[in-house]
This record gives C-alpha cells, structure tokens and sequence, in this order.
C-alpha cells in the first residue's frame, strides 16, 4: 500500500492572484520558474551542441567521409527517438517529475562518463552519443509536458513560453559554443 499524498501547500494571497510575466516570480512560482528556465535552457544547449558539431567531429577527429558522418550523426539522432518513444510509454505511469529527473540524470550520467573516459574511437563516440541523446532527448520531450503542471490554468501558458524562450536561447548559444571549444583544440571539452 501506498502511502497517502501529502497535503497541497495553501497558496498565498499573492499567489492566488499572480498573472503576467512578474506572476511567475511570485511566492512558490519563482523556484518553479527558475527551474524551468534551467532545465529548458540545458536540456536544449546540450541536445544542440552535440548533434549539431558531430558530423565535423566524425570528420576532422576520426577521418570519416561526409556521408559516413551524416550516417553515424543520424543513428544519435534515431536513438534519441528511441528515448522519446520510452517516455510516451512510461511517463504517465511513472509521472512527469521522475521521468524529467531520471532522463536528466541519465544524460548527465553518461555524458560524465563519456568526459572521463573519453572515446578513442568513431564507434565509441557513436555509442556514448547515442546513450546520451535516448536520455537527453527524452528528457526534453518530457519537459512539455512536465512545465504546464507547474503553473496554475491562468500561468500555463506563460510558463511553457518562457521555457520555449530558454529553449531557444540553448538551441542557439549550444552550437556556438562547442563549435568555439572545438575550434580551440579541446575536443575533450565536446
């Protein structure tokens, strides 16, 4: 048996009433906020950052042909469908908060020990990346349905912006950031 759930907190007066964009730093929504915008803005400049600079990283570190690049750069990607797939079917059995922790930690998991351990090879590079993209692409699929919970019916809309927001903001500075570690030599920074 389960136990039971623990009572909802009570909402302040400010809360209750919070709209707009300064509605979303009120009381309880600004932790909620912060971590929205945190988790959109990672969750996107990893995904970015990485898929976008492996077909160069394929050529320029392992000598591989532009079409084999593209070949093992859409395998990452592939597996990443595979970790959205395993949240559809699981997310509503298991709960949003547990699937966006899981899959994030399972990203930061596997791309650590990728940093550690470092691939010597284009087969080891398409395997830790394509580990790592089930878990951050399924984190980030989660992550639309996880922000609206968050936010009253009046602030959903609003809240699941400002995560596009970040998310857009990840999706443009990731690429431009790898590629300016990559650029200065660091390929074990990628």
């Amino acid at each position: 048996a389960s136990a039971p759930a623990a009572p909802a907190a009570v909402a302040t007066a400010a809360e209750l009433t919070a709209t707009g964009l300064r509605g979303l730093f009120v009381g309880r929504y600004r932790r909620r906020t912060l971590m929205v915008c945190a988790l959109w803005f990672t969750g996107y400049f990893v995904n970015y950052g990485i898929t976008s600079w492996l077909p160069t990283i394929y050529q320029g570190e392992y000598g591989l042909s532009l079409s084999d690049a593209l070949v093992y750069s859409t395998v990452t990607s592939s597996a990443g469908l595979l970790g959205c797939l395993i949240v559809a079917l699981t997310v509503d059995r298991a709960g949003r908060r547990k699937v966006v922790a899981v899959f994030l930690g399972g990203a930061a998991a596997v791309l650590l020990t990728l940093a550690v351990l470092g691939a010597h090879t284009p087969l080891q590079v398409l395997i830790w990346t394509s580990l790592s993209a089930v878990f951050f692409f399924g984190s980030n699929i989660c992550l639309y349905l996880y922000t609206p919970e968050l936010y009253p019916t009046r602030m959903r809309a609003l809240g699941s912006s400002v995560g596009g927001a970040l998310n857009r903001l990840g999706v443009i500075l990731g690429p431009v950031l790898v590629g300016m570690v990559y650029a200065s030599g660091s390929i074990s920074l990628v």
